[in-house]
């Protein structure tokens, strides 16, 4: 499991277990020393003149490893409407099948109204309720399955991560970015369970 955090070019780490979360809302310059991946700023203030600036250096940028398509907090419909405009909207600028798309699952998503074969990676947003649901953690394993990346957003707590580690291959959190004693418990929580097993997720449940 990676943590991505939303920090200025010269306070981030330069382990491999860290990526650099670069989103409209902040715009840090990169860290040419870390693999990075773009969020599309949607749960707060979406600027899509300034996304797409950043999507375009993404999509050329071989550090960046995945983009998040617009979505709608909360509903799976909305999102996915607004994943097909944005799309077409690419492929008339640009010539090759873009290969870093990143889907946002949100509340009513299920695993066969996935974009599968368009994306490469899913990034569980949504509700709380759904976010911890049975149905999300299906589609996470799918995910894993299809060897599609799987990102969790808003992780800030220990119980969070215990819930999601054998399953993401990243997380982020504000929290994690903002305060330097969240940030240690999560290492020391990630560095507890390697090499460990969870048992799998049986009923909805919240953490």
């Amino acid at each position: 499991m990676r943590i991505a955090l939303d920090k200025k070019a010269e306070d981030c780490f330069l382990q491999n277990s860290y990526l650099q979360l670069r989103t409209p809302l902040t715009q840090y310059k990169k860290n040419e020393d870390l693999q990075w991946v773009l969020d599309n700023g949607c749960f707060s203030n979406f600027k899509p003149k300034i996304w797409v600036k950043m999507v375009d250096d993404a999509i050329y940028d071989s550090n960046c490893l995945w983009f998040t398509m617009p979505d709608v907090v909360g509903n799976h419909e909305e999102t996915l409407q607004l994943f097909y405009e944005w799309k077409k909207r690419f492929a008339i600028y640009y010539p090759q099948k873009i290969k870093k798309f990143a889907f946002v699952l949100q509340d009513g998503c299920t695993i066969d109204s996935i974009p599968w074969d368009d994306i490469k990676c899913v990034f569980l947003g949504g509700t709380t309720k759904f976010k911890y649901s049975r149905i999300a953690y299906q589609i996470l394993e799918e995910a894993r399955k299809r060897h599609k990346w799987v990102h969790i957003g808003r992780v800030n707590t220990k119980g969070r991560i215990v819930y999601f580690y054998d399953i993401a291959n990243s997380i982020d959190g504000t929290g994690l970015s903002k305060y330097s004693h969240m940030y240690e418990e999560a290492i020391r929580a990630i560095d507890h369970l390697y090499n460990t097993t969870q048992y799998k997720l049986e009923q909805d449940r919240e953490i």
